[in-house]
């Protein structure tokens, strides 16, 4: 994958549309939003904005565009609108009036009757009512695509009945990770970040479910050598590519790769329970970056997870040594979160951990029952960031915590949590009564003091 500026796809590679998709459609108000999105994006001076995703087959001389082709057109005919001689090199199979209409308007001629130029007509009308220069400037420097190259054994039949059943896009969890993978360049690193990174992407059951058995017990145990819990994040790299096999520098996706990497391929029988369910998560995967933002990369944040591109805004500066960093603490958090915080299964709530193919056991013996109720009330009573930020902290403050330890960190936040239930609205008034009182807001622990 190759997360891409927009000024990379001028005068650059080659992109055919094959005769198998349908012509460009786009409406009147896909075209005027496209041009309003990006230029609020600049009015409000963000740093990058995504367009989405190209799914292509690289063949000899060109690239087969397999999805986005709808996109591209689009963005082929609003860069004829553009001072910048440069112009998408894009082309049609088997449709000599496509071909003959863009390359027209990309000499500044154009033909009345086809949908290209009426499209181009409304791109030009909006144009104008932006500052022309910066606007392009901006689609040049700050739009990003992500490309997406399938391998050749890709099976085209299977990828559109997937695409069709299950509307895959390109998630904005997807986006981050290839500003991740693009930081990368050893391929023993990026294929060990597809793998962590196709693990932590299911959440759909537990992460022992998603990453091949042999290198999960590697990747958590480290076979005596840098366990993930009890070692630094170069001993545990070192590690574990020193127990992976290396691919070329010319890594190419697989089909569910490209279908944001959670299809049944991927996932063993084994996250599914006896009852034949699955088990699933209090959170999102993308709540979860969120989560990993606040409390790994310290960016404070809502946890919208709308907002997640604007929070990871600033991955585009990482160095691999800050990405390799930020995937190891991701994975123990993930793990953390997998062996402490329950999960659904059918109408029960659960708090299990792997054993073997198939099999879970209970987490904690004895105390089971009793985490079980606490965390199930806090999941379905309070505002999940406000006691799972501060267990969390916990969790990676003390790593190998039992059952009870647990047990009394939830109690004290219960505590905590009913005094900032009972006293935030006089919190937020700052009228306190003469009391001290501990209390939980934005997932810390504060003393809040009246002075009378």
């Amino acid at each position: 994958m190759d997360l891409m500026k927009l000024k990379m796809l001028l005068n650059s590679d080659k992109y055919i549309v094959p005769v198998y998709q349908r012509e460009f459609a786009w409406s009147q108000e896909e075209l005027i939003r496209l041009v309003k999105d990006i230029e609020d994006s600049r009015r409000c001076g963000k740093e990058e904005y995504y367009m989405g995703s190209l799914v292509t087959f690289h063949l000899e001389d060109h690239y087969e565009l397999v999805d986005g082709q709808q996109r591209l057109t689009a963005l082929a005919l609003l860069f004829t609108l553009s001072n910048d001689d440069r112009r998408i090199n894009l082309s049609y199979e088997a449709r000599p009036a496509s071909v003959e209409s863009l390359e027209s308007l990309q000499r500044g001629e154009g033909k009345s009757g086809h949908i290209f130029y009426r499209s181009r007509e409304i791109l030009s009308s909006e144009v104008e009512k932006v500052d022309r220069e910066a606007f392009f400037e901006y689609l040049r420097e700050h739009v990003y695509i992500l490309r997406t190259e399938l391998s050749s054994s890709t099976d085209l039949n299977h990828y559109f009945k997937i695409m069709n059943s299950r509307y895959p896009q390109c998630t904005k969890g997807d986006v981050v990770f290839s500003i991740l993978l693009s930081k990368l360049e050893n391929p023993k690193e990026r294929e060990i970040a597809k793998v962590i990174w196709r693990g932590l992407d299911s959440f759909s059951g537990f992460l022992a479910g998603c990453i091949p058995e042999r290198l999960y017990n590697r990747m958590i145990y480290g076979d005596g050598v840098a366990p993930l819990l009890d070692s630094s994040y170069k001993s545990w790299w070192k590690m574990i590519t020193s127990h992976t096999e290396g691919d070329d520098d010319n890594i190419t996706c697989s089909l569910d790769d490209a279908l944001v990497f959670d299809s049944e391929e991927y996932i063993r029988p084994m996250m599914r329970s006896e009852k034949g369910g699955c088990f699933y998560s209090i959170l999102t995967f993308e709540e979860f970056l969120m989560y990993g933002a606040s409390l790994i990369l310290e960016l404070e944040n809502d946890f919208d997870d709308k907002k997640i591109l604007e929070v990871y805004s600033h991955l585009s500066s990482f160095n691999s040594e800050e990405v390799k960093s930020f995937l190891y603490d991701l994975l123990i958090l993930r793990y953390l979160f997998d062996t402490y915080i329950i999960k659904r299964n059918g109408d029960d709530w659960c708090l299990l951990k792997y054993k073997d193919i198939n099999e879970y056991v209970l987490a904690f013996d004895e105390m089971n029952k009793k985490l079980v109720n606490l965390e199930s009330l806090y999941a379905s009573a309070i505002d999940t960031k406000l006691w799972l930020k501060p267990i969390l902290i916990f969790l990676r403050k003390n790593v190998h915590s039992s059952g009870e330890e647990l047990l009394k960190a939830l109690e004290s936040y219960s505590f905590d949590s009913q005094l900032y239930l009972l006293y935030k609205e006089k919190y937020y008034d700052n009228n306190l009564s003469s009391k001290s009182y501990k209390i939980v807001k934005n997932g810390s622990l504060f003393d809040i003091f009246n002075d009378n």
